[in-house]
């Protein structure tokens, strides 16, 4: 029985394009992201998809799932839930509501018009982007997410989280004795501010603000300049072995 066949199974005669996506979406591999200029559209929620999402599958099935209604959302998002997607209920919630509104059947509203940009705070980024895969406390998950608590990668060189955040990590790696083999999708959605701030934050929570004081503070400036570097997440593993070799 091929894959076609199954999803007919599944959905009989009111199989349609959307239907077809979703299915897609619980066989997806590795994590990829969609081209810069081809990214999901802005709206409330729309990190909590980066963060979520593409730790296990690529963002452009998100892309070609484009016109669910919105119970084939709500279905979807358990059937991820099965698949062994943790979220709270209150970023479900604001999950679904960004996918029904921004990626549903009818046109997304119009965006806002940009006020004036205040500070970011990076412990805000981090709880909308990080905290799903390396927890709130940092202190990640065993054996699938590296804690972020007495890591000395976040000071490894001055621009190398930075380069883990825009471009992701992928390969092997050993964090206090205990080694992760798995991949960090690129968070390039994110601002150079937001991305300064959050490596920022990094540095200097969970015990890490004594190694923080040795080093200057990330600035929007630098993270610009490693935005244009070309590097894949590979890359961003081999710089880590040069360092780590140091």
């Amino acid at each position: 029985m091929n894959f076609i066949n199954v999803i007919s199974g599944s959905y009989g005669a009111a199989l349609t394009r959307g239907s077809i996506a979703a299915a897609v979406l619980l066989c997806a591999g590795a994590p990829l992201a969609l081209a810069a200029d081809d990214a999901l559209p802005d709206g409330p929620g729309v990190n909590l998809i980066y963060s979520h999402c593409q730790t296990c599958h690529s963002l452009q099935y998100v892309e070609d799932a484009k016109g669910l209604l919105p119970a084939q959302w709500d279905s979807l998002i358990a059937s991820m839930q099965d698949y062994g997607l943790e979220v709270s209920d209150e970023d479900k919630a604001k999950i679904l509501e960004y996918l029904k509104t921004y990626m549903g059947p009818n046109p997304p509203p119009e965006a806002e018009a940009e006020t004036a940009t205040a500070a970011v705070d990076g412990s805000n980024v981090f709880a909308n982007n990080c905290a799903a895969c390396h927890g709130a406390d940092g202190l990640g998950q065993p054996g699938y997410f590296p804690e972020l608590a007495g890591n000395s990668d976040l000071f490894l060189g001055e621009n190398y989280p930075v380069q883990v955040v825009l471009h992701g990590l992928s390969g092997p790696i050993t964090v206090n004795d205990q080694t992760y083999n798995g991949a960090m999708p690129a968070l390039d959605h994110l601002s150079d501010d937001e991305i300064a701030a959050v490596v920022n934050y990094v540095r200097n929570a969970w015990g890490n603000d004594e190694q923080a004081a040795a080093v200057a503070p990330v600035t929007a400036k630098q993270v610009a300049q490693q935005r244009d570097q070309d590097m894949s997440a590979t890359d961003v593993h081999a710089r880590r072995e040069q360092l780590t070799a140091q």
